[in-house]
């Protein structure tokens, strides 16, 4: 149950309406805004809001970008508390040896996934409840991030915009192109068919 694992201490992940506002994609790396601060979500079971500061503690080389909260697909290079959230940034690697890393990519290219997601551990003294609108909530002052995930729904609404660009193929997009001057030129032919055969 969600309630034992905020007051256990467990890894928790956050799904549902998702996290990151304003993502952009250059190259390889991403970088956006993983936790919005203030802000209350309905995560089903409980209520929660993360505290400016929440993630002041975490030691960024230790978080990961994974795909759905499975396969690590990429390194957190950078975290900054800011006053509306905790901003990152990360690289996302294209590795053959590893294939998760370009599914993401590719569902990132496709807009599949287009939000973010975190896994975390909340600490001892870092939580409290408190009463909003005779709801509890669970309001996180301190936790321990674990990670960033790309999801196609994410826990704090559709905020995330991606720049997929940087992130084709670039074999595969001149597969499509030389697919669509295929297309282009038999319809073409067709055309003229049509014409000569009085169709």
């Amino acid at each position: 149950m969600l309630e034992q694992e905020i007051l256990e201490h467990r890894p928790t992940c956050r799904r549902g309406e998702g996290f990151a506002d304003g993502i952009t994609v250059a190259d390889d790396v991403i970088r956006g805004r993983a936790v919005p601060y203030g802000r209350v979500v309905n995560l089903g079971e409980v209520f929660e809001r993360f505290e400016p500061g929440a993630f002041a503690g975490t030691n960024k080389s230790r978080v990961r970008v994974c795909l759905e909260h499975g396969q690590a697909v990429g390194r957190v290079t950078s975290l900054e508390e800011r006053s509306d959230g905790l901003h990152f940034e990360a690289e996302l690697p294209d590795i053959p040896a590893i294939p998760e890393t370009g599914k993401a990519r590719a569902m990132i290219a496709a807009g599949l996934a287009d939000e973010l997601s975190v896994g975390f551990n909340t600490v001892a003294g870092g939580t409290r409840v408190e009463k909003d609108a005779g709801r509890n909530v669970y309001v996180h002052s301190r936790a321990n991030l674990l990670e960033i995930s790309l999801v196609p729904w994410g826990a704090y609404g559709r905020g995330a915009t991606l720049h997929r660009a940087a992130l084709l193929d670039p074999e595969l997009e001149a597969l499509k192109l030389a697919r669509a001057e295929a297309r282009n030129e038999a319809a073409a032919w067709l055309s003229k068919i049509k014409k000569w055969s009085g169709g």
